[in-house]
Protein backbone atom coordinates (compact mmCIF):
# COMPACT_ATOMS: atom_id res chain seq x y z
CA UNK A 1 0.00 0.00 0.00
CA UNK A 2 2.70 2.71 0.98
CA UNK A 3 4.47 1.78 -2.38
CA UNK A 4 1.59 3.15 -4.50
CA UNK A 5 2.32 6.64 -2.38
CA UNK A 6 4.71 8.57 -4.72
CA UNK A 7 5.94 11.86 -2.83
CA UNK A 8 7.98 14.60 -4.22
CA UNK A 9 10.01 16.39 -1.73
CA UNK A 10 10.76 19.65 -2.46
CA UNK A 11 13.48 21.39 -0.44
CA UNK A 12 16.08 24.14 -1.01
CA UNK A 13 18.17 22.73 1.02
CA UNK A 14 18.60 19.40 1.52
CA UNK A 15 21.80 18.16 3.80
CA UNK A 16 22.08 16.97 7.47
CA UNK A 17 24.71 19.63 8.69
CA UNK A 18 23.73 22.57 7.04
CA UNK A 19 20.81 23.88 9.24
CA UNK A 20 17.73 22.27 10.72
CA UNK A 21 15.15 22.66 7.58
CA UNK A 22 17.55 20.52 5.29
CA UNK A 23 18.27 17.75 8.15
CA UNK A 24 14.75 17.38 9.11
CA UNK A 25 14.36 17.20 5.37
CA UNK A 26 17.05 14.46 4.83
CA UNK A 27 16.59 12.38 8.06
CA UNK A 28 12.25 12.08 6.55
CA UNK A 29 12.73 11.48 3.10
CA UNK A 30 14.73 8.50 4.29
CA UNK A 31 12.28 7.36 7.13
CA UNK A 32 9.65 7.30 4.36
CA UNK A 33 12.24 5.61 1.91
CA UNK A 34 12.51 2.72 4.50
CA UNK A 35 8.85 2.35 5.12
CA UNK A 36 8.41 2.00 1.08
CA UNK A 37 6.86 5.44 0.31
CA UNK A 38 8.62 6.20 -3.39
CA UNK A 39 10.02 9.53 -2.50
CA UNK A 40 12.03 11.74 -4.38
CA UNK A 41 13.75 14.90 -3.85
CA UNK A 42 14.13 18.21 -5.58
CA UNK A 43 17.19 21.00 -4.05
CA UNK A 44 19.04 23.49 -5.29
CA UNK A 45 22.47 22.78 -6.48
CA UNK A 46 24.72 24.39 -3.94
CA UNK A 47 28.82 23.76 -4.87
CA UNK A 48 29.91 25.27 -1.47
CA UNK A 49 28.34 21.62 0.50
CA UNK A 50 30.42 19.72 2.54
CA UNK A 51 30.74 16.47 1.18
CA UNK A 52 27.79 14.21 1.98
CA UNK A 53 26.29 10.83 0.47
CA UNK A 54 22.87 10.45 0.39
CA UNK A 55 20.95 7.22 1.10
CA UNK A 56 20.22 4.74 -2.31
CA UNK A 57 17.17 4.52 -3.89
CA UNK A 58 16.22 8.32 -3.12
CA UNK A 59 15.95 9.97 -6.53
CA UNK A 60 17.56 13.43 -6.09
CA UNK A 61 16.93 16.23 -8.40
CA UNK A 62 19.76 18.89 -7.69
CA UNK A 63 18.60 22.12 -9.91
CA UNK A 64 20.53 25.38 -10.85
CA UNK A 65 19.69 28.90 -9.37
CA UNK A 66 21.85 31.47 -8.94
CA UNK A 67 24.62 31.98 -6.73
CA UNK A 68 25.38 27.98 -6.28
CA UNK A 69 27.87 28.55 -3.47
CA UNK A 70 25.36 30.29 -0.93
CA UNK A 71 22.73 28.43 1.25
CA UNK A 72 21.97 31.12 3.92
CA UNK A 73 19.12 32.82 2.64
CA UNK A 74 17.45 34.36 5.25
CA UNK A 75 18.18 37.48 5.06
CA UNK A 76 15.71 39.59 3.06
CA UNK A 77 17.81 41.23 -0.14
CA UNK A 78 17.72 41.31 -3.49
CA UNK A 79 20.57 38.75 -3.96
CA UNK A 80 18.30 36.04 -1.78
CA UNK A 81 15.34 37.23 -3.71
CA UNK A 82 16.51 36.64 -7.13
CA UNK A 83 18.22 33.32 -5.91
CA UNK A 84 15.01 32.16 -4.76
CA UNK A 85 13.03 33.13 -7.74
CA UNK A 86 15.52 31.31 -10.25
CA UNK A 87 15.18 28.37 -7.72
CA UNK A 88 11.25 28.87 -7.98
CA UNK A 89 11.13 29.20 -12.06
CA UNK A 90 13.33 26.01 -12.55
CA UNK A 91 11.80 24.18 -9.59
CA UNK A 92 8.46 24.40 -11.81
CA UNK A 93 9.99 23.02 -14.95
CA UNK A 94 11.04 19.97 -13.22
CA UNK A 95 8.24 19.84 -11.25
CA UNK A 96 6.44 19.66 -14.83
CA UNK A 97 9.01 17.26 -16.31
CA UNK A 98 8.36 14.86 -13.30
CA UNK A 99 4.67 15.03 -12.93
CA UNK A 100 3.96 11.10 -13.72
CA UNK A 101 6.52 10.28 -10.99
CA UNK A 102 4.69 11.99 -7.71
CA UNK A 103 1.30 12.49 -6.25
CA UNK A 104 1.91 14.62 -3.48
CA UNK A 105 4.28 17.17 -2.96
CA UNK A 106 5.90 18.14 0.30
CA UNK A 107 7.46 21.55 0.55
CA UNK A 108 9.92 22.07 3.42
CA UNK A 109 8.75 26.18 3.57
CA UNK A 110 6.05 27.77 2.93
CA UNK A 111 7.78 30.75 0.68
CA UNK A 112 8.44 31.89 -2.77
CA UNK A 113 8.44 28.77 -4.33
CA UNK A 114 5.61 27.68 -3.35
CA UNK A 115 3.57 30.74 -4.28
CA UNK A 116 4.73 30.40 -7.61
CA UNK A 117 4.44 26.73 -7.61
CA UNK A 118 0.94 26.39 -5.87
CA UNK A 119 -1.29 27.12 -8.92
CA UNK A 120 0.36 24.71 -11.60
CA UNK A 121 0.66 21.68 -9.29
CA UNK A 122 -3.30 22.17 -8.69
CA UNK A 123 -3.96 22.52 -12.33
CA UNK A 124 -1.91 19.36 -12.62
CA UNK A 125 -4.24 17.33 -9.93
CA UNK A 126 -1.54 16.92 -7.80
CA UNK A 127 -1.87 17.28 -3.66
CA UNK A 128 0.37 19.60 -2.28
CA UNK A 129 1.75 19.81 1.52
CA UNK A 130 3.96 22.67 3.17
CA UNK A 131 5.67 22.55 6.34
CA UNK A 132 5.85 26.26 7.42
CA UNK A 133 9.28 26.21 9.14
CA UNK A 134 9.31 29.79 11.04
CA UNK A 135 7.03 31.88 12.72
CA UNK A 136 6.07 35.57 12.07
CA UNK A 137 9.57 36.00 9.87
CA UNK A 138 7.30 37.56 6.94
CA UNK A 139 9.03 35.40 4.36
CA UNK A 140 6.01 32.37 5.06
CA UNK A 141 2.69 31.08 5.11
CA UNK A 142 0.99 33.19 8.33
CA UNK A 143 3.01 35.75 8.22
CA UNK A 144 1.74 37.69 5.28
CA UNK A 145 -1.57 39.46 5.84
CA UNK A 146 -1.06 43.59 4.41
CA UNK A 147 2.92 43.07 3.86
CA UNK A 148 4.95 44.19 0.94
CA UNK A 149 1.89 46.72 0.34
CA UNK A 150 -0.82 44.51 0.54
CA UNK A 151 1.25 41.77 -2.06
CA UNK A 152 0.95 39.17 0.97
CA UNK A 153 -2.97 38.64 0.85
CA UNK A 154 -2.51 38.07 -3.04
CA UNK A 155 -0.06 35.62 -2.05
CA UNK A 156 -2.61 34.60 0.83
CA UNK A 157 -5.36 33.87 -1.62
CA UNK A 158 -2.90 31.82 -3.60
CA UNK A 159 -1.86 29.51 -0.36
CA UNK A 160 -5.10 29.05 0.05
CA UNK A 161 -4.90 26.17 -2.64
CA UNK A 162 -2.45 24.12 -0.73
CA UNK A 163 -4.32 20.68 0.43
CA UNK A 164 -2.47 20.91 3.59
CA UNK A 165 -0.45 23.45 6.21
CA UNK A 166 2.43 21.71 8.65
CA UNK A 167 2.20 23.82 11.52
CA UNK A 168 5.13 22.56 14.01
CA UNK A 169 4.20 24.99 16.93
CA UNK A 170 1.46 26.39 18.51
CA UNK A 171 2.49 29.62 17.78
CA UNK A 172 2.48 28.99 13.86
CA UNK A 173 -0.95 27.09 13.85
CA UNK A 174 -2.30 30.39 15.28
CA UNK A 175 -0.50 32.71 12.46
CA UNK A 176 -1.94 30.32 10.07
CA UNK A 177 -5.76 31.18 11.66
CA UNK A 178 -4.68 34.84 11.46
CA UNK A 179 -3.83 34.80 7.88
CA UNK A 180 -7.53 33.05 7.29
CA UNK A 181 -6.31 29.51 6.72
CA UNK A 182 -8.98 27.20 6.99
CA UNK A 183 -8.39 24.74 10.63
CA UNK A 184 -9.41 21.88 8.75
CA UNK A 185 -6.14 22.64 6.40
CA UNK A 186 -3.68 23.10 9.34
CA UNK A 187 -2.34 19.67 10.30
CA UNK A 188 -0.07 20.03 13.61
CA UNK A 189 2.95 18.11 14.59
CA UNK A 190 6.27 18.55 15.42
CA UNK A 191 10.26 18.77 14.31
CA UNK A 192 11.61 15.36 15.37
CA UNK A 193 15.30 13.81 16.79
CA UNK A 194 16.79 10.45 15.52
CA UNK A 195 17.75 8.98 18.51
CA UNK A 196 20.77 6.94 16.75
CA UNK A 197 22.37 10.19 15.77
CA UNK A 198 21.67 12.70 18.64
CA UNK A 199 22.17 10.98 22.19
CA UNK A 200 23.65 11.03 25.37
CA UNK A 201 27.34 10.36 26.53
CA UNK A 202 27.18 8.12 29.33
CA UNK A 203 30.77 7.87 30.63
CA UNK A 204 32.43 11.20 32.19
CA UNK A 205 36.17 9.87 30.90
CA UNK A 206 34.64 9.58 27.02
CA UNK A 207 33.23 13.42 27.92
CA UNK A 208 36.53 14.59 29.28
CA UNK A 209 38.43 12.61 26.07
CA UNK A 210 36.36 14.76 23.09
CA UNK A 211 36.93 18.18 25.40
CA UNK A 212 40.54 17.01 25.36
CA UNK A 213 40.14 16.17 21.31
CA UNK A 214 38.40 19.54 20.67
CA UNK A 215 41.26 21.32 22.89
CA UNK A 216 38.32 22.90 25.31
CA UNK A 217 40.20 24.32 28.24
CA UNK A 218 40.48 22.27 31.60
CA UNK A 219 38.36 22.61 34.68
CA UNK A 220 36.26 24.58 32.59
CA UNK A 221 32.49 24.72 32.22
CA UNK A 222 31.55 24.44 28.71
CA UNK A 223 28.72 26.47 27.18
CA UNK A 224 27.24 26.08 24.04
CA UNK A 225 25.27 28.02 21.45
CA UNK A 226 24.39 26.51 17.68
CA UNK A 227 22.74 27.82 15.09
CA UNK A 228 23.07 30.54 12.20
CA UNK A 229 24.59 34.07 13.02
CA UNK A 230 21.70 36.27 12.09
CA UNK A 231 19.96 38.74 14.01
CA UNK A 232 17.03 36.85 15.43
CA UNK A 233 19.08 34.72 17.29
CA UNK A 234 20.26 37.34 19.48
CA UNK A 235 23.89 36.04 19.94
CA UNK A 236 25.11 39.50 21.00
CA UNK A 237 22.51 38.83 24.11
CA UNK A 238 24.28 35.68 24.85
CA UNK A 239 27.62 37.38 24.71
CA UNK A 240 26.19 40.32 27.05
CA UNK A 241 25.13 37.42 29.73
CA UNK A 242 28.79 36.10 29.55
CA UNK A 243 30.09 39.94 30.41
CA UNK A 244 27.89 40.11 33.47
CA UNK A 245 28.68 36.31 35.02
CA UNK A 246 32.89 36.38 34.56
CA UNK A 247 32.38 38.93 36.95
CA UNK A 248 31.90 36.22 39.37
CA UNK A 249 32.93 33.28 37.60
CA UNK A 250 35.56 32.82 34.95
CA UNK A 251 35.88 28.94 34.94
CA UNK A 252 33.81 28.84 31.90
CA UNK A 253 34.11 28.91 27.98
CA UNK A 254 31.72 29.72 25.49
CA UNK A 255 31.68 27.85 22.15
CA UNK A 256 29.65 29.48 19.19
CA UNK A 257 28.91 26.83 17.02
CA UNK A 258 27.89 28.21 13.73
CA UNK A 259 28.23 31.08 10.81
CA UNK A 260 26.53 33.59 9.39
CA UNK A 261 26.31 36.91 8.21
CA UNK A 262 27.17 38.48 11.62
CA UNK A 263 30.28 36.50 12.58
CA UNK A 264 32.48 39.22 12.72
CA UNK A 265 30.50 42.16 14.26
CA UNK A 266 30.43 39.50 17.01
CA UNK A 267 33.76 38.90 17.39
CA UNK A 268 34.12 42.60 17.38
CA UNK A 269 31.14 42.66 20.34
CA UNK A 270 33.35 39.77 22.29
CA UNK A 271 36.53 41.99 21.73
CA UNK A 272 34.82 44.94 23.09
CA UNK A 273 33.44 43.21 26.14
CA UNK A 274 36.65 41.34 27.20
CA UNK A 275 35.69 38.24 26.50
CA UNK A 276 38.16 36.59 24.14
CA UNK A 277 39.95 34.26 26.80
CA UNK A 278 36.35 32.82 27.20
CA UNK A 279 34.64 32.63 24.05
CA UNK A 280 35.37 30.57 20.93
CA UNK A 281 33.93 31.01 17.48
CA UNK A 282 34.25 28.13 16.09
CA UNK A 283 32.07 28.49 12.53
CA UNK A 284 30.77 25.75 10.96
CA UNK A 285 31.04 22.20 12.10
CA UNK A 286 30.51 19.16 11.13
CA UNK A 287 30.83 17.39 14.17
CA UNK A 288 28.42 18.57 16.13
CA UNK A 289 27.74 15.68 18.26
CA UNK A 290 31.59 15.34 19.75
CA UNK A 291 30.68 19.40 20.78
CA UNK A 292 27.42 18.25 22.80
CA UNK A 293 28.74 15.57 24.09
CA UNK A 294 31.67 18.00 25.71
CA UNK A 295 29.09 20.86 26.55
CA UNK A 296 27.90 21.43 30.24
CA UNK A 297 24.88 24.49 29.49
CA UNK A 298 23.31 24.37 26.19
CA UNK A 299 21.82 27.93 25.69
CA UNK A 300 19.35 28.95 22.61
CA UNK A 301 18.64 32.76 22.70
CA UNK A 302 16.55 33.31 19.67
CA UNK A 303 13.40 36.27 19.22
CA UNK A 304 11.93 34.34 16.54
CA UNK A 305 11.84 30.35 15.55
CA UNK A 306 9.62 27.61 14.69
CA UNK A 307 10.48 25.16 16.80
CA UNK A 308 14.27 24.65 17.01
CA UNK A 309 16.30 21.73 15.83
CA UNK A 310 19.43 22.74 17.83
CA UNK A 311 17.77 22.63 21.06
CA UNK A 312 15.76 19.14 20.34
CA UNK A 313 19.48 18.19 19.93
CA UNK A 314 20.82 19.21 22.72
CA UNK A 315 17.95 17.88 25.22
CA UNK A 316 18.73 14.45 23.34
CA UNK A 317 22.29 14.56 24.31
CA UNK A 318 21.33 15.20 28.35
CA UNK A 319 21.98 19.09 28.36
CA UNK A 320 20.13 21.15 30.59
CA UNK A 321 19.05 23.69 28.79
CA UNK A 322 18.08 27.23 28.91
CA UNK A 323 15.94 28.98 25.94
CA UNK A 324 13.96 32.64 25.38
CA UNK A 325 10.39 32.28 25.64
CA UNK A 326 9.10 32.37 22.09
CA UNK A 327 6.82 30.21 20.28
CA UNK A 328 8.74 27.30 19.34
CA UNK A 329 10.28 26.62 23.19
CA UNK A 330 7.13 27.24 24.87
CA UNK A 331 6.08 23.90 22.64
CA UNK A 332 9.04 21.80 23.99
CA UNK A 333 10.01 23.56 27.33
CA UNK A 334 8.38 23.41 30.84
CA UNK A 335 10.13 26.21 32.84
CA UNK A 336 12.19 24.49 36.05
CA UNK A 337 10.84 20.93 34.57
CA UNK A 338 12.46 20.12 31.42
CA UNK A 339 14.92 23.83 30.99
CA UNK A 340 14.71 26.86 32.11
CA UNK A 341 12.67 29.28 30.08
CA UNK A 342 13.76 33.48 30.24
CA UNK A 343 12.05 36.23 28.68
CA UNK A 344 13.40 36.99 25.43
CA UNK A 345 16.00 39.71 25.11
CA UNK A 346 17.34 39.69 28.68
CA UNK A 347 20.50 39.39 29.35
CA UNK A 348 19.98 40.09 32.71
CA UNK A 349 17.59 36.89 33.10
CA UNK A 350 19.65 34.93 30.91
CA UNK A 351 22.94 35.68 32.86
CA UNK A 352 20.74 34.69 36.29
CA UNK A 353 19.68 31.28 34.90
CA UNK A 354 23.25 30.87 33.24
CA UNK A 355 24.76 31.23 37.06
CA UNK A 356 22.22 29.27 38.87
CA UNK A 357 23.17 26.12 36.73
CA UNK A 358 26.62 26.66 36.88
CA UNK A 359 26.66 26.68 40.93
CA UNK A 360 23.89 24.08 41.45
CA UNK A 361 24.88 20.50 39.31
CA UNK A 362 22.10 18.73 40.99
CA UNK A 363 19.53 20.99 39.03
CA UNK A 364 21.31 20.55 35.98
CA UNK A 365 21.25 16.70 36.51
CA UNK A 366 17.55 16.94 36.85
CA UNK A 367 16.60 19.21 34.34
CA UNK A 368 18.87 16.87 31.53
CA UNK A 369 16.82 13.51 33.15
CA UNK A 370 13.66 15.05 32.10
CA UNK A 371 14.70 16.93 28.74
CA UNK A 372 15.95 13.70 27.31
CA UNK A 373 12.83 12.11 28.66
CA UNK A 374 10.87 14.53 26.63
CA UNK A 375 12.89 14.05 23.72
CA UNK A 376 12.33 9.56 23.87
CA UNK A 377 8.37 10.54 24.83
CA UNK A 378 7.43 13.10 22.14
CA UNK A 379 9.98 13.61 19.18
CA UNK A 380 11.44 10.57 17.83
CA UNK A 381 11.24 10.20 14.38
CA UNK A 382 8.96 6.71 14.66
CA UNK A 383 6.26 8.55 16.21
CA UNK A 384 6.46 11.83 14.01
CA UNK A 385 7.33 10.81 10.71
CA UNK A 386 4.29 8.32 10.96
CA UNK A 387 2.15 10.43 11.37
CA UNK A 388 2.98 11.96 8.06
CA UNK A 389 2.64 8.46 6.18
CA UNK A 390 -1.13 8.69 8.14
CA UNK A 391 -1.46 12.04 6.48
CA UNK A 392 0.06 11.63 2.99
CA UNK A 393 -2.05 8.23 2.82
CA UNK A 394 -5.61 10.19 3.83
CA UNK A 395 -4.47 12.50 1.25
CA UNK A 396 -4.63 9.73 -1.31
CA UNK A 397 -7.34 7.20 -0.38
CA UNK A 398 -9.43 9.75 1.56
CA UNK A 399 -10.56 8.79 5.21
Amino acid sequence: MLSQIRVCMVSPLYHPALGGVGRQAVFLSEYLHSVGVKTMVICRRISSMPPWKPVAGIEIIRIKALNNTKHDLEAKSVVNLLISLSFSVNLLRSLIRERNSYDIVHFHGASLPLIINTVPLKLMGKKIVAKVAGAKMNIEAGSFKWKYFGIGNVFIRILKKVDMFIAITDEIRSDLLKDGFDSKKIFKTTNFILPAVFYPVSDINEKKRIQDLLALQPGRKVITFSGRLVQRKRVDLLLQAIARIINCRQDIQVLILGQGELMESLKQLSDNLGLSEYVRFQGFVRNILDYLHATDIFLFTSDIEGMPNSLLEAMACRLPVIATRIGGTVDVLEDNENGIIVPSGDDDELAKAILRLLEDDACCARLADSAIHTIRERFSIDSVASRYVALYRRMIYGG
